[in-house]
């Protein structure tokens, strides 16, 4: 395909169909110039194919589900992500699907978001480190992948219509960091989010879209929308967003019809489909792969094990033997959580059960202990467990969050486990302390039985493999060795951003700035559950001999070489996560207490020393100045840390940066609320100098005149709004088998055009544009739609 041929050739109409989706998730063929449709699909963590339709999860193929990206992120390594990437790859090839809908880069802003367990992790080197390792991996079978979403997605509670709004320091430092950082790589797209950034859709915005992605973070890719996300299509274009998914003839028909009232150039139209047609070309002759789906399952589950995170083992509780008398307790055993809801629900090839697993041991008995259908207390279920408890040496508690309480759609109500564990939990401690806790969640949660118990193993969501890998990890076949990519708080109101996270339906503001996640505990000196980068393993490692090839940076081409002695003492070989930390020594600005630099994975076998060595730059230590509108390192003096985790030191050492350029003032220096003298209480008044704008309408009533990016919520007081409700409560909601409250609810907050694209041509939006012209009295426009051929 020779693409400047091509765009010589196309007709405005064909260049318009490039430039929406064919249908769900193909691009548009042009037959008589031999373009071909490109297919991708989701991804993150497995091949989520399409059959028919999108009602029930049987009607998408069977492929290997591999572990969330929150599980993945614990493992604190690039190969294996890598690995995930690699063989999420060959299935999307085997199927005959071109680019990935991942992975997802979005920070953890609070634990609460819903969507949490799609993502890697609150700091943005963490997930720069582990997606990178997920798109070489990817790549190295030459299937695409979409970095996601562009931009401030931070949480699911009016996710298609709230206002983002935070400094340009937490935007660059924080929240865009990974996605520039990334497009080294060249991902084949980046797909923009559903919210707006600074009061414009973030589809259309051309400050966030062609004014940094393009131009300032230089991505020459395609750049799609999230399904249904476009609000205008024409001023979409014009802000460099490529393709709009999925397919919809509204969106051809706006193109043509503005292009022909001169809203929009050729050469604007040119630039986007260049883009798709380059695309297009890169995946056109993609070879089919065999694959063997039984191999991926051991994947799976070998990654499992690489990711899950020890967090407590009290008297050597862990590891477990044959020759104890043990009791598996848990409904979650069977029923496991190994997976998110949502968009990336895949369905599984093979899934092993931790009772499967564990029941085949001739030591273990099993218990159901509660109903994970339901939160609510089963006393029979309970007296069944405590009757027997005492008889037994451990007892393996299985629990966690379901799909009730974590998905995509909606965000998490607080912070607890179900009561009705949470109680049998605390019942059987007062029988029978000796007690492990098997963890199945996307997210953190609080512990009130945490002191009551000896052991607990975090799983988060471990892929089809599940059920094997706890049972090698209980069993000491495998040294755990994950960590804790991301804080688990003491209570909900400790979260930073707790007072400014989904409080409303309109502005949301990113009041904490650059304080999220441990950059905020630890500066604040808040007590934590556990602190980020937590973790425990089987073997006791011991750090020994820090080093530095020299003590001084005096220009940004230096680099500096760090090493420290490791020692495995034993009792097993295992992995290790080595942490560099950096801390600014009276910094000249406000910064963070400590940051991480820089981390490495490493096996040492049992009683052997291995030397770790990092390189560091100047940029390790720098920030984003807000005058200068670039990353700065400061003068100063800075510890090189290396840490357990980011609350508990091993080894630090000095350097000093000496450069002898002018400091340059900050105003973070001039806002006492974001200092630690200033308890770091992020002031409304000090955020508004921020931003430069006022802390107001977060949240709003709506009244006549409705829009079509109005939802259901906002028109419901209306006679058509009530109509249309149980219309749409008829035909979605019910479709659902289980409990739909939560469902309902992320219904409910979803705009009306979102709505009518999601039907996929059922429902039209100037049907839509119909009823709110009726609703606002507008007869004459509601004419005009009543006959509109869209």
């Amino acid at each position: 395909m020779k693409v400047q041929d091509l765009l010589n050739n196309l007709t405005i109409k064909e260049k318009a169909e490039l430039l929406v989706g064919k249908d769900i998730w193909s691009t548009k063929n042009i037959d008589r110039l031999d373009i071909p449709s490109i297919t991708m699909s989701d991804g993150p963590h497995g091949l989520r194919k399409l059959i028919d339709n999108e009602k029930k999860i049987e009607d998408t193929h069977i492929s290997v589900c591999y572990p969330s990206l929150v599980t993945i992120a614990s493992s604190f390594d690039p190969d294996v992500s890598n690995k995930m990437g690699k063989f999420i790859a060959k299935e999307f090839k085997s199927e005959g699907i071109n680019i990935i809908l991942g992975p997802g880069i979005n920070i953890k802003r609070h634990p609460l978001n819903g969507r949490n367990f799609e993502y890697f992790s609150e700091d943005p080197l963490v997930t720069t480190k582990l997606a990178k390792g997920y798109i070489l991996g990817a790549k190295s079978e030459n299937i695409g992948v979409c970095l996601k979403h562009y931009a401030l997605n931070s949480q699911e509670t009016y996710r298609m219509s709230s206002n983002s709004i935070a400094d340009e320091r937490a935007k660059h430092e924080i929240y865009f960091k990974s996605f520039k950082e990334l497009i080294e790589l060249n991902p084949e797209m980046i797909m923009c989010s559903y919210n707006k950034v600074d009061n414009i859709y973030a589809s259309e915005n051309i400050a966030l879209l062609k004014n940094v992605l393009r131009e300032e973070f230089g991505f020459n890719g395609v750049i799609v929308s999230d399904w249904t996300a476009v609000n205008n299509r024409t001023k979409a274009l014009i802000a460099s967003l490529d393709l709009e998914m999925p397919g919809y003839i509204y969106g051809v028909n706006t193109l043509i019809r503005d292009y022909k009232k001169g809203k929009v150039s050729i050469e604007i139209f040119d630039e986007s489909v260049k883009r798709i047609l380059e695309l297009v070309n890169k995946f056109k002759d993609q070879k089919h792969l065999d694959v063997d789906l039984e191999k991926h399952h051991q994947i799976s589950r070998d990654l499992a094990i690489e990711s899950m995170v020890l967090l407590k083992n009290k008297d050597g509780i862990l590891p477990l033997h044959e020759d104890e008398k043990i009791l598996l307790v848990g409904d979650m055993a069977i029923n496991m959580h190994f997976q998110g809801q949502g968009s990336s629900h895949i369905n599984p090839y093979k899934v092993s059960s931790i009772f499967d697993e564990l029941i085949k041991y001739e030591n273990i008995d099993f218990y159901l202990g509660y109903n994970s259908k339901t939160d609510e207390i089963d006393s029979s279920l309970v007296n069944e467990v405590k009757e027997v408890v005492k008889n037994y040496d451990k007892i393996i508690f299985v629990g966690g969050l379901t799909d009730k309480f974590e998905s995509e759609g909606f965000d998490r109500e607080n912070l607890k486990l179900p009561k009705n564990q949470d109680h049998l939990i605390q019942t059987l401690a007062k029988e029978n302390n000796n007690i492990i806790v098997i963890l199945q969640i996307g997210s953190p949660v609080i512990m009130p039985f945490l002191e009551n118990i000896k052991g607990l193993l975090n799983c988060y969501l471990g892929g089809e493999g599940l059920g094997e890998a706890v049972d090698q990890i209980l069993f000491a076949k495998a040294n755990p060795s994950g960590r804790l990519a991301e804080t688990f708080p003491l209570a909900v109101n400790d979260v930073p951003s707790n007072p400014f996270f989904a409080k409303g339906n309109n502005n949301v503001f990113y009041q904490e700035s650059i304080y999220v996640g441990y950059r905020y505990y630890q500066t604040a000196n808040k007590k934590v559950l556990f602190p980020f980068g937590y973790g425990l393993s089987y073997s006791h490692f011991e750090y020994k001999n820090i080093q530095t090839n020299k003590k001084t940076f005096k220009n940004n081409n230096e680099t500096l070489t760090l090493t420290v002695d490791i020692t495995n003492n034993g009792p097993f070989d295992g992995k290790e996560v080595v942490l560099l930390f950096a801390e600014a020594k009276n910094p000249k600005t406000t910064r963070p207490k400590r940051e991480l630099i820089d981390f490495k994975k490493i096996f040492i076998k049992n009683k052997e020393t291995v030397t770790v060595e990092f390189e560091i730059s100047m940029k390790n230590l720098s920030y984003y100045h807000l005058k200068t509108k670039k990353f700065t390192t400061d003068d100063g003096i800075y510890h090189l840390q290396i840490m357990r985790n980011v609350r508990d030191m091993y080894l630090e050492i000095p350097i000093e940066v000496k450069t002898g350029k002018e400091y340059i003032d900050s105003i973070f220096n001039k806002l006492s609320s974001y200092q630690v003298k200033g308890g770091l209480k992020f002031d409304e008044e000090d955020f508004e100098k921020l931003i430069n704008q006022e802390v107001k309408d977060i949240k709003i009533s709506f009244k006549r005149p409705f829009t079509i990016n109005n939802n259901i919520e906002d028109i419901e007081n209306t006679y058509l709004g009530r109509l249309l409700k149980k219309k749409i409560d008829k035909l979605i909601i019910g479709s659902f088998d289980d409990d739909n409250s939560m469902i309902s609810k992320s219904i409910y907050e979803t705009p009306l055009r979102s709505i009518a694209l999601f039907s996929m041509g059922k429902i039209k939006i100037n049907s839509m544009k119909l009823i709110i012209a009726l609703i606002n009295h507008q007869y004459l426009k509601a004419i005009k739609y009543m006959f509109s051929k869209d």
